[in-house]
């Protein structure tokens, strides 16, 4: 967001807060006002005073759905980020910066992947097709969480398996990149063009019409930001949730029986993001035997895993997975099931975290439980 041409919009907050009431980093951390935050970066002389609290944001758009001003926060926050990468400011990378190394490798256009060795036997691939899969940073989350117990791959290969139940034909690419969103919420805007850039190429050269994603951070990237950031490629984005939702309503396509009760987590950028909320809920429901119980906040008001793009992670993002592991508990759910992979990540690596006892409910990946004949893989 470019503050000089919002400047009269982004005065409006100045005026409200009601934003601060529902913002989870808030209610962990006092010193966290987007209000004042706002003010202060209209203000010359105060815009760096800040700068830590910047980063303290999850863009996770809770203020959004409250605000009076239709405002996009999040944007703004976005856009201030770049203009401090841009002045010099250093990111504090999670992770010893490893998940960021890994993204600017793959932005070499000289950088050639084979990340299709985990592909198993069973899965059909359509050599020529119009769909392409889009697989995300799955192969590279595995290796580097896998202290935590995630397999993030059991969800894309679960995805791909019920692709090929309902007789969706698709391909995969096997130099794709990371879509790039985690570098751009971080203000990196230039490795995310970079990242988009070579994506797009590929895409081209596939001739891909259509392109399904699993993962709500790849979705909303390639459906909102590649446009917004690059010449629209007329390639339709759509999620796989979206895709069989109505195949399950139709019949043409049979989940298994599963015995249990299950709550869900809705994804930031899947349900607020995307306003994707009754797809996941109808291809649970029509698992024979599984019933669905709700936490105390879901849908629009349903609580952010605490996650950040690979950066800034501290004792506010684990009160807050604290408390949405909490929630879950309370519903006397089997499991907690959540379509994102870095909600997996984020809410596992909190139960294991060693400073902190939160509860022990398992975190199960919504594919890999829909496609696994006992349940869970």
């Amino acid at each position: 967001m470019k503050l000089d041409s919002e400047n009269s919009k982004l005065r409006l907050c100045l005026d409200c807060g009601k934003c601060t009431t529902f913002c989870p980093v808030a209610a962990c951390n006092p010193d966290f006002n987007p209000r004042r935050i706002v003010q202060q970066s209209l203000n010359p002389n105060l815009a760096n005073t800040q700068n830590s609290l910047i980063w303290s944001c999850l863009e996770c758009g809770t203020c959004q759905q409250f605000c009076n001003y239709n405002i996009d926060f999040p944007r703004f926050i976005t856009g201030r980020r770049q203009q401090l990468v841009q002045n010099g400011e250093n990111v504090h990378c999670s992770h010893g910066g490893a998940l960021q190394s890994t993204m600017h490798l793959m932005a070499q256009s000289k950088t050639l992947q084979t990340r299709l060795d985990w592909l198993p036997r069973d899965i059909k691939l359509t050599a020529k097709s119009e769909t392409g899969f889009f697989v995300g940073c799955a192969p590279y989350l595995d290796v580097f969480f896998q202290d935590l117990g995630v397999k993030t791959l059991d969800g894309v290969i679960g995805a791909l398996r019920l692709l090929n139940q309902a007789g969706i034909p698709f391909a995969l690419i096997e130099n794709e990149r990371c879509c790039g969103r985690d570098l751009l919420l971080q203000g990196d805007e230039a490795g995310f063009l970079a990242l988009a850039e070579a994506n797009l190429a590929e895409f081209k050269r596939q001739g891909f019409k259509k392109l399904i994603t699993y993962c709500p951070e790849c979705y909303v990237c390639l459906k909102k930001e590649y446009p917004r950031a690059l010449a629209s490629q007329g390639i339709e984005i759509i999620n796989l949730v979206e895709l069989l939702a109505p195949l399950v309503i139709e019949k043409k396509l049979t989940l298994h029986k599963l015995n249990k009760k299950l709550t869900y987590h809705d994804p930031c950028s899947l349900g607020r993001g995307s306003g994707i909320y009754d797809q996941p809920r109808t291809l649970l429901e029509s698992m024979p035997g599984a019933s669905l119980v709700e936490m105390e906040d879901n849908r629009e008001r349903s609580l952010c895993c605490g996650a950040s793009p690979w950066a800034y992670c501290n004792s506010v993002n684990r009160q807050i997975q604290d408390q949405r592991l909490n929630q879950a508990q309370t519903t006397q759910a089997d499991m907690l099931v959540t379509a994102c992979p870095k909600c997996q990540i984020h809410l596992k690596c909190a139960q294991k975290s060693a400073d902190c006892q939160v509860p022990q409910i398992p975190v199960v990946d919504l594919a890999t439980l829909l496609s696994s004949s006992s349940g869970i893989v």
